[in-house]
């Protein structure tokens, strides 16, 4: 029985609601897109007023180029039967000023590992709109390791595999859609995403003999660089992310990458994984979108607690633009290592997924679903589509959530995280993360407001919240307002 109320997701009917951040970054004299996303029953039109000079909506998109740098404020209308809704967000026009909320949107590797192809991708890209997911801000469509073939082409830089036999057209037809697209590549000789027996193994953006400089992993990092190569390719494909994975990350090669991003023709969000130290931080909370250090996400208990400790290392760094990722969310089935090189196990529970959502939302993580979404359960796609708990991951103000209290003690283990959020509001998040039924009190003054973001539902207003007997393994989500 699951202990955690959650409100049924609706993604089609009803009074329309928009579902972008208050913000959205662009550099000038690049192309930008933005899709409208907005839950409510079909037909909507869409409109967009005071869009700066460059900028178009057609059919719920907003595509362009922004020729002056600048802030921007845009008033975004979506309106059926039912009535109408508006929000004001602002466009920031800055060189290389993208991704300023966490990414969201669907990533391939726990879905499919190595063995994703364009198919897979377009398939799960028309699901994702057939659910109404893309009507929740989940924008992306990455494609993880598993795509690459050997150097040629005009570029002279990675070409795809066989299954993936046209790049630009999977690119035009997302963007066509409204979706950002995303690629995986790495800096090592030799990618991961395949046994080192493989042949051939998966290149990377470097080549030649290693350079001692750098760790020996997958054949360590060539002297020969390829990113000007490679980001050429991909900005001509027209891609919009990167995920640049190496072992152990560093900022010399990370920015290498970087500024070739920069000099192509297209915005680039950017993200380094797997291992971004915290020695590092100086570089990743300015320069990185994202960044990781953690294992691979495995959807059962343990190792969600321990990619979750993780976050603790890198809370002083979080910052507007530049997050800390606790990789992919894999609530559903998955068909990761379908050759055998990893079996995984699957043993969320209901309420563990639940804790797995909130643990992404509370701390500003990218939400990058990676699971294969041919049946979604109306309980999944609820976890999904919550307006309420997108919108505390997805505050403008870029804040880090912080320890409110942490107790540890054997088999009890109590969290309580507090998220400042940029209307002045606040975001609480408790987890009984232990073994044993808990009884937890959040104190609070009389004058704050109290929302069960899950449930959707307000409480009455009170100086202390009781959560009699918290199960284990379990968690609520609220926001909290000045009266």
């Amino acid at each position: 029985m699951r202990y955690t109320e959650i409100a049924i997701a609706k993604p089609f009917e009803g009074a329309p609601k928009i579902n972008v951040p208050d913000c959205f970054g662009a550099s000038p004299k690049k192309p930008l897109l933005l899709k409208i996303a907005a839950s409510g029953q079909r037909p909507l039109t869409y409109n967009a007023e005071n869009l700066p000079a460059g900028l178009t909506v057609s059919n719920g998109i907003i595509t362009g180029v922004v020729a002056e740098e600048g802030d921007y404020t845009v008033t975004l209308i979506a309106e059926n039967k039912h009535g109408k809704d508006e929000k004001k967000i602002v466009f920031e026009i800055h060189k290389d000023r993208v991704q300023l909320t966490p990414l969201m949107g669907f990533t391939s590797w726990n879905a499919f590992g190595y063995q994703v192809t364009q198919e897979n991708m377009e398939t799960t890209a028309n699901r994702m709109t057939e659910l109404g997911l893309s009507e929740y801000g989940y924008n992306h469509i990455n494609i993880d390791s598993g795509w690459q073939g050997a150097y040629g082409g005009e570029f002279d830089a990675i070409m795809p595999n066989e299954k993936f036999p046209d790049m630009k057209g999977f690119c035009d037809r997302m963007h066509a859609m409204g979706y950002h697209c995303g690629i995986y590549s790495t800096p090592m000789l030799n990618a991961f995403g395949c046994s080192m027996e493989t042949v051939p193994l998966p290149p990377g953006c470097t080549q030649g003999e290693p350079d001692d400089r750098f760790a020996d992993e997958r054949g360590g990092i060539g002297v020969i660089r390829k990113e000007k190569n490679n980001a050429q390719q991909w900005a001509d494909w027209g891609f919009d992310y990167l995920k640049y994975d190496w072992r152990p990350a560093d900022p010399y090669n990370a920015e290498l990458m970087r500024k070739e991003l920069i000099e192509t023709d297209r915005d680039f969000g950017f993200c380094v994984t797997l291992k971004a130290r915290p020695e590092y931080h100086k570089y990743w909370e300015k320069y990185c979108n994202s960044y990781r250090c953690n294992t691979d996400s495995m959807a059962n208990w343990p190792n969600l607690l321990t990619i979750y400790k993780t976050y603790f290392d890198f809370i002083e760094y979080i910052n507007k633009g530049h997050y800390f990722d606790l990789d992919m969310l894999d609530l559903g089935r998955c068909d990761l290592f379908p050759n055998g090189y990893f079996i995984k196990e699957y043993g969320y529970t209901e309420d563990e997924q639940i804790v797995a959502y909130t643990m992404r939302a509370i701390t500003a993580s990218p939400i990058q679903i990676s699971c294969i979404l041919d049946q979604v359960s109306e309980f999944e796609l609820s976890v999904y589509c919550n307006e309420e708990v997108i919108a505390i991951n997805q505050d403008s103000g870029g804040y880090a959530a912080k320890p409110l209290m942490m107790v540890e003690e054997g088999n009890k283990i109590i969290h309580i995280l507090k998220r400042k959020l940029s209307n002045g509001d606040e975001a609480v998040a408790v987890f009984n993360l232990g073994e044993t039924v808990e009884t937890v009190k959040v104190y609070l003054d009389d004058e704050w407001e109290v929302r069960d973001a899950w449930a959707k539902k307000d409480l009455k207003p009170t100086s202390v919240i009781k959560l009699l007997e918290m199960q284990p393994h379990t968690c609520r989500l609220f926001r909290i307002k000045k009266k």
